[in-house]
């Protein structure tokens, strides 16, 4: 418990570091999850070309969900379905210096999770239920997800997303339908959730056409967050105040292009490391003819470095249904899975705009459904 303690100071320490310090760091692991494949892949990343070489893959006792990391990075929860009379649970895996996996163990959750996130502390697991309309905490030990049910907050059908702030005592869970961000407090002791005054804040007018937030990311150095919105593609920033834990909406901008004809979903947010952009991915849900290509994106932001405020610094095309996506550690690229094309697209980011340049496409494993990345696990420096 000590260790993960430490190590939750350490991470709440390098919130300020600049840029050139985190381009610094040592090797890191992209890990994929595909649904259809029941794996994960680890690939390692080249930090020069951002270019991908797969390391090993690992078989699930289910079908792949989300990931999450543990705060030292030690194991690896992966949110599976599928399993016997239909049950859905949580697979810890172990990492090795490598990125190699291996099962430890697998639990029962309450209910299938579009999301998943553990604490900083390592002790709690939490989950977002988006067909029940709840959120759960979990008890973990020694790393390992026990399935132990530590809480249970209804809330609002299509919970979409848990994530914390980098104090750990705030939780905020961006709910679609009824255009909502639900907002608690968490007592890692204990693994409860308390309500936070007031319970959620609501997201844009529904006559805004971006509304609906359904991922959340916290600025790395700033009092903000930043939600993609679902219904119509779009962001939003939150001021965050770190006394009370609640938000207050800002700004809210288009993720799609003026001339975008059709509907579209905003799915994944992420901003990179240093703070400077945001990017959102947008899926085109348009009923399409025959033939006719669909215009799945990349809608990148510039962060102002004193108020956050958003400008938008581009759109790029991206492989087909972009549910997941991830910065690498230094944020030098970014990897964009297409769950419907099967392919994992390659960005290099241009340090100066954020511009996007497409520099690869990798095949995958069936139906892509997670991707994030992790730095080299080394047992010799814990």
């Amino acid at each position: 418990m000590k260790k993960f303690r430490i190590f939750s100071l350490i991470v709440a320490m390098s919130l300020s570091v600049s840029h050139s310090v985190q381009s610094a760091r040592a090797g890191q692991f992209l890990y994929l999850a595909s649904t259809k494949e029941k794996t994960i892949v680890a690939y390692s990343v080249d930090a020069t070309t951002g270019l991908l070489t797969q390391k090993s893959s690992t078989e699930l006792p289910g079908d792949a969900g989300p990931m999450a990391f543990s705060p030292d990075k030690s194991f690896v929860y992966a949110a599976v379905s599928g399993l016997p009379d239909k049950q859905a649970g949580v697979a810890t895996l172990a990492r090795s210096k490598d990125g190699a996996l291996t099962l430890m163990n697998t639990a029962l959750l309450k209910n299938r999770a579009p999301y998943i996130r553990a604490n900083q502390d390592g002790t709690v697991l939490l989950a977002a239920h988006y067909g029940e309309g709840e959120v759960t905490t979990y008890r973990i030990a020694d790393g390992i997800f026990t399935g132990e049910l530590l809480d249970r907050r209804v809330t609002d059908k299509t919970a979409h997303c848990i994530e914390i702030d980098p104090s750990g005592q705030f939780v905020f869970v961006p709910h679609t339908s009824p255009n909502k961000v639900y907002q608690f407090r968490l007592n890692s002791t204990t693994g409860k959730l308390i309500p936070n005054a007031p319970p959620f804040v609501d997201g844009p007018d529904e006559d805004h056409l971006y509304h609906q937030p359904r991922h959340y990311a916290h600025h790395p150095s700033l009092n903000m967050a930043y939600t993609a919105n679902e219904r119509g593609g779009g962001i939003s920033s939150w001021k965050f105040d770190p006394a009370s834990g609640t938000l207050t909406r800002k700004q809210t901008l288009s993720t799609l292009p003026a001339d975008f004809v059709g509907n579209s979903a905003g799915a994944d947010i992420h901003i990179t490391p240093d703070g400077r952009f945001a990017y959102v991915s947008n899926r085109d849900v348009t009923r399409r003819k025959d033939g006719e290509t669909p215009h799945d994106t990349l809608a990148g932001f510039s962060i102002d470095s004193k108020t956050g405020d958003m400008q938008r610094i581009g759109i790029f095309a991206t492989a087909r249904f972009p549910r997941s996506f991830c910065i690498d550690l230094n944020g030098k690229f970014l990897y964009a899975a297409g769950q419907q094309s099967d392919e994992l697209f390659t960005y290099s980011i241009n340090p100066k705009t954020g511009a996007l340049k497409h520099t690869s496409t990798l095949k995958t494993g069936g139906t892509p459904i997670w991707v994030m990345c992790g730095e080299v696990n080394d047992p010799a420096k814990e």
